[in-house]
């Protein structure tokens, strides 16, 4: 089990159920998109925010980005932290059919892979001893033929899902993430193999 300071934040109840056998950290549950009306439940993540900091670990489909998108705007504080879940097809036990997506959310992920997740988005903000050249840049992705291009939108998807991210993330939010990760030489090395 992994001690965190930070409160998780998680879409529904299986996934708060998942994470409470995998870590002692305080788990708010957002019912999904129940949250756009739920003052308490705002209140409190903000109030988690500002104190200890939020993660915010939302299934990789597109619900789960747009409410990971919502919460991020919703506390605009430096406390908050992001874990990725990869985009793994399938569909959790309990369910009779795949989500529309055709993937599984948080609850269907293998703990190791969770623990993994979790301790990683809380390293990325404590990071040191990463090359401190420049980061990576949309101009870069560009070079490489991840962004403007007819063909553009798969190869980021592809290169996204082999550093273990969703293959729908933004491309700001998938530079932050990675350039906070990687240092900028491993990243370019990577984009030059492509």
């Amino acid at each position: 089990m992994i001690h965190l300071e930070q409160a998780i934040v998680v879409e529904g109840k299986y996934d708060r159920i998942k994470l409470s056998e995998l870590t002692d950290a305080p788990i708010i549950e957002t019912g999904g998109f129940n949250l756009y009306h739920d003052s308490e439940k705002k209140e409190l993540i903000r109030r988690f925010a500002k104190e200890k900091g939020i993660i915010i670990l939302t299934d990789s489909d597109p619900a789960g980005m747009k409410l990971r998108s919502y919460i991020s705007d919703l506390v605009n504080s430096e406390r908050v932290y992001h874990a990725y879940v990869p985009e793994i097809k399938g569909k959790e036990h309990r369910k009779a059919h795949a989500g529309a997506a055709g993937i599984l959310g948080v609850e269907g992920i293998e703990g190791e892979t969770i623990e993994k997740a979790l301790l990683t988005a809380v390293s990325t903000k404590n990071s040191v001893g990463l090359e401190k050249d420049a980061p990576i840049t949309v101009s870069d992705w560009y070079e490489a033929g991840l962004t403007g291009k007819p063909d553009s939108k798969k190869r980021r998807s592809e290169f996204l899902r082999a550093h273990g991210l969703p293959g729908n993330l933004s491309q700001k939010q998938a530079l932050k993430y990675l350039n906070s990760i990687y240092s900028s030489s491993e990243l370019r090395r990577d984009l030059n193999s492509i």
